[in-house]
């Protein structure tokens, strides 16, 4: 497949200096391609889309849309995903946080080769993260019981971080995680895994498994089925899971191909939003709630088992 455009959709959000540092890795890596890129700016509180606006106008690659609210991680990749499809006849779509950096000069070409070798719906890259490490795996969507279990933790720990005695309640909290991981190193109970750890197979190709959604690549299958890249229900958080069972409904593939690499500074937009650790939490906690909630229904209504 040759002369295919590729569209970047990079989500901003205040990070302006980092923002830039993403449209330039794509800048460098794809001088030789096809491509366009859309930042939408999530109605940025410090002016940092407007200020991006300018910086790009001279640009004919760059789009900045500048939405009036923020939508959030699904509606807010959506807007640039549906101007990058209708507007900018782009054939395939790679949707990324603005802490993601392109790092192969080829990258477009290995999306193309991917493609025909696996006609894949959505395609994840390997993620590197700044410590050097991968990002962890996920193969599938955990059962229905673990993640109502899931859910009433994040209920319970939010109404303890919202407690006035948010103090005790932490040093409780921390306590009984603690002696949980002793009770595993010592065999008493099963030993605790952090999910960061879990890297097994990421050097490896893989189909049908939840991707990371700090990178995801829409072909023109997709495209051609979907009017948006995400299910607009959430504001963040199990969004990958939501397009796992999209594209298992559909009868799309999803795909994740290690030959691929990109690295993922993580978490930038909401350490820049919450400059402490509490506040950070509390958002982390009530979008994750509502989220899950989301998630179980659409899992439910699919008949997924319990286990």
């Amino acid at each position: 497949m040759e002369n295919l455009r590729v569209g970047f959709v990079v989500l901003h959000y205040c990070a302006a200096d980092m923002t830039r540092k993403s449209v330039a890795s794509i800048q460098e890596k794809l001088k030789n391609t096809d491509y366009a890129i859309v930042v939408v700016d999530n109605a940025s509180g410090n002016g940092t889309g407007k200020e991006l606006a300018e910086e790009y106008k001279g640009d004919s690659r760059v789009t900045v849309l500048l939405s009036e609210e923020n939508l959030g991680f699904a509606r807010g990749n959506n807007l640039g995903y549906v101007y990058a499809k209708e507007q900018l006849s782009c054939d395939f779509i790679c949707v990324m946080n603005n802490d993601v950096m392109i790092l192969q000069d080829n990258f477009a070409e290995l999306i193309s080769k991917a493609y025909q070798e696996y006609g894949f719906g959505v395609l994840g890259p390997h993620i590197e993260l700044k410590d050097g490490s991968e990002n962890a795996m996920y193969y599938e969507i955990a059962p229905l019981h673990s993640l109502r279990k899931e859910r009433d933790y994040y209920r319970r720990r939010l109404r303890h971080i919202t407690s006035p005695l948010y103090g005790l309640w932490n040093v409780w909290d921390n306590l009984k995680l603690a002696l949980r991981i002793l009770l595993g190193k010592l065999h008493v109970m099963p030993e605790m895994k952090r999910h960061e750890d879990q890297v097994e197979g990421a050097g490896e190709r893989h189909e049908n498994l939840v991707l990371h959604g700090c990178c995801l690549i829409f072909s023109p299958v997709y495209l051609q089925r979907f009017a948006d890249a995400f299910d607009p229900v959430t504001f963040m958080f199990r969004e990958e899971e939501l397009l796992y069972l999209r594209c298992q409904n559909a009868g799309l593939k999803v795909f994740y191909d290690p030959a691929l690499r990109v690295l993922h500074l993580e978490d930038i937009a909401t350490d820049f939003i919450y400059k402490t650790e509490r506040k950070k939490e509390i958002f982390h906690l009530k979008n994750q709630i509502d989220s899950m909630g989301i998630l179980i229904e659409r899992l439910e209504r699919n008949g997924i088992r319990e286990s």
